[in-house]
Parts: structure tokens; sequence; C-alpha cells
């Protein structure tokens, strides 16, 4: 595990080197742009690299393919983050109700499965080693995805506003539930039902984590909301001051609708 640990630590320098390269030099919207289409697209050619040199090495790729099943679906949260990365890079309205959607998404819920993807990287831990080339892919391409997500303060697309933040984070779960299901449903029909219980995509089958058999999705997700709920009222306490508050403006909200009721009676 140290092993795993000095070598995030050193991805984490050159992220933040990377990001203080990108906040200083790029100043213009179509380079931003740029930035963020290069930055997914490097994340997911990275990820498929193993099956892309068997391909055109002459290998087993298919046998590979059929061996890896997140590259055939998205089954783990990270996998949906990195192609919802490439969606919203393309998106022209950034800032539109759905690019907001994704922002929120990507951010708040994909800073944590990359951190967690990055630190406690199954891979690693059922064969702690470097050498093998797909720990190294494995652990190097949450961290591409990380400075992916990191992008997104940096370019001005994260917001710190409590309600929606809460809401499309609790839209995130649901939409997550509903992707795993169906990678399930399609494992357990077109394979086997034994397949789709080893693939258990989005943890909804069984626990991810051995001796916590309790803990799947939809447990994991009634945890996560009232704490997720509790982050972005502290960062909302740190971002904004007195009067500005997210419970503020549900006060003066509240005042409002009782001197309209007042005015009307």
């Amino acid at each position: 595990m140290i092993k795993l640990i000095i070598f995030n630590l050193i991805l984490i320098v050159l992220i933040t080197f990377g990001l203080w390269l990108v906040k200083k030099y790029a100043k213009k919207e179509h380079v931003k742009s740029i930035i963020l289409i290069v930055a997914a697209a490097f994340t997911i050619i990275f990820h498929y690299s193993s099956f892309i040199f068997k391909l055109l090495s002459g290998g087993n790729a298919i046998v590979y393919l059929s061996e890896t099943p997140n590259l055939i679906l998205p089954i783990y949260p990270c996998n949906v983050v990195m192609w919802s990365a490439l969606i919203f890079a393309f998106l022209k309205n950034k800032k539109s109700r759905v690019g907001v959607f994704f922002a929120d998404y990507l951010f708040w819920f994909g800073i944590i499965s990359t951190l967690v993807g990055m630190f406690a990287n199954v891979d690693f831990i059922n064969n702690p080693t470097l050498a093998d080339y797909e720990n190294f892919k494995s652990i190097t391409a949450h961290a591409t995805l990380l400075f992916n997500i990191l992008l997104l303060p940096i370019f001005g697309y994260v917001k710190i506003d409590v309600k929606r933040n809460i809401t499309n984070i609790i839209i995130s779960i649901f939409v997550m539930g509903a992707i795993g299901c169906y990678c399930n449903l399609v494992f357990h029909t077109l394979v086997s039902e034994s397949a789709a219980y080893d693939v258990n995509s989005m943890f909804l089958i069984h626990s991810p984590f051995d001796g916590i058999e309790f803990l799947t999705y939809p447990v994991i997700a009634l945890i996560a909301t009232p704490l997720y709920f509790a982050l972005f009222v502290i960062c909302d306490m740190c971002a904004h001051k007195k009067g500005e508050r997210f419970y503020n403006k549900q006060n003066t909200k509240a005042d409002t609708k009782t001197d309209k009721l007042d005015n009307i009676n």
C-alpha cells in the first residue's frame, strides 16, 4: 500500500502542476473547450489502451474484451464519469441546464469515485505491483480523469449552490442506479445470471467489500445523500457571507410568501 500511496502522491503533484499551467495560459473559451475535449479523449484512449494494443498487434483482443466487461459497458461509476466528461466537453452551451447537471455530477460525484479508484485501487490490491501495466493503467487513468474533473472549477463551471448541487446529486444517484440495472440486465440476458453477479454493475447485486454484505449501492446512496448535503452546506458557509447563504435565501423566500398571503387576506 505504501507504493500505491507514493505513486498517487506523485500523480497528484503532476496533476497540480498541469492545473497551474492550464489556469495560467488557458484564457480563451475555445482553448478551454479544446483542453476539455483532449483531456476526456486521452482518458478514454488510455482506458482502452490494452485492447487497442492487442487489436493492432494481432493479440487476443476479443478474448481480452470479453474478460474486461467495463470496456463493453460502463459498469462502474468511474466509467460513467469518464464518458460524461467527454459529453460535457462537446456541449456547446456548458452553462445550460444540461451543462450544469453534467458539471455538478462530474465534479461532486466524480471527484470521490476517482480518488477511491486511485487510493483503493482493486487491481493493485489484488496484485500489488506497478510493473503490471493493467495496474499502472488503472491507477493512472483515474488520475487523468481526476485532472479532467478539476478543470471544471478552474474554468468556472462549478458553483456552490446548495439547492442546485443536492438536486443534481440526487438525480445522478437515480441515473447511476438505472445504468447499473441496465448493465446487469444486459449481462444477465445475453450471457448468464452468474455473469451478471460477477459484473455487479454499480454494486447493485452485492457489496464490493468483503464482510460488509449490506453495503450495496442503495445503502451507499442513502448514506451519501445526507453527507453530500452537509458538505454543500459547509461549502456554502465558506463561500458566501452571512445573509447570502442557502438558509438565508430560504428564509427570504418564506417571508416573501408570508407577505403575499397577508396582502391577499
